[in-house]
This record gives structure tokens, sequence and C-alpha cells, in this order.
């Protein structure tokens, strides 16, 4: 694992932007060059001495010369926007917690909506278990539910 000192001979991190630039030209950095690639899910994951790295971690310990005990959240759900001020310390649950969109596979579209049959059902998962919210006639009257139940339940959610 990289040290914070060694992070900060090779990148420098720009705090309002979130962007890590090359300190050094050596093994393909380019200095001044913006480091690292995109991922296909939208993270950027740079390489430093042979090892991988994602960058919002790399953000972290540049910020707080140590690495996260638990993982790093995007308050504002974009894993590309590194900027300090969206960086957060949370449990895995907490990062759950501030989902904002439904999965690729939800065939409602809406983030805790599920269609059966001809109802929408609202639907919150707390502790690792999943709760009913109740039977819908709209995705959106479930939608609404969900929304409810996840400001009252998801403290690590910011919706």
């Amino acid at each position: 694992m990289i040290t914070a000192e060694r992070l900060h001979e090779v990148l420098h991190y720009e705090p309002s932007t979130g962007i890590l630039r090359w300190k050094i030209t050596a093994g393909g950095a380019v200095t001044g060059k913006v480091a690292g690639n995109v991922t296909i899910r939208g993270y950027r994951l740079v390489s430093i001495d042979g090892q991988r790295y994602m960058s919002h971690r790399l953000a972290w310990l540049y910020m707080t010369g140590s690495w996260p005990k638990e993982e790093i959240d995007h308050r504002n759900g974009m894993g590309s926007d590194n900027a300090w001020n969206n960086l957060r310390e949370a449990t895995h649950s907490e990062n759950m917690q501030n989902r904002r969109v439904a999965h690729k596979n939800n065939k409602s579209g809406l983030l805790g909506v599920v269609k059966f049959k001809d109802r929408f059902l609202a639907r919150i998962s707390l502790n690792s278990k999943k709760y009913d919210l109740g039977s819908f006639a709209t995705r959106e009257e479930a939608h609404a539910a969900y929304i409810k139940a996840k400001r009252a339940h998801h403290p690590g959610g910011l919706l």
C-alpha cells in the first residue's frame, strides 16, 4: 500500500475539483496530466508503483494522511466527483443508503419500487432485511412511500 508521503511525491490533489495530477514523468505518468483512467462504473482508477487505487481513496489519504477505515461515499452520488467536500467516510450500509437510482434491471425504473402484477410495491432494506411498505396503484405513489421511509430510516442517505 502506498504511504501518504509517497503519494505526495508522485501526485498533487486539487480539493476543490477532486482532480489528481502527476508530479512526475515516469512509467506512463506525465507531469501535469490527470492521473488514472475512468472505469466502466464511472470511478477513476490510478496505478502507482504497480498497484491500482481508486482515486477517491487516494484523495482521502492525501488529505488526512491515513487510509480510510471504512468506505468512501460520494455525497452527491457521482463516483467521478472526487472534490473533498463531496467525500465522506461511511460504512457499507451508509454508502448503500445513499443510492439514488434504481438498479438497471429494476422494471419499475424507480428506487425502492417493485412491479408486482398490476400493482407497485414499495420496499426498503434495513439492517440487511427487506421490508414491504405497501402496495400502490402507481409507481409514483410507491416511490413516494419509499422516499418517506428512506428519510426516516436511512440516516446515511442524502435524499
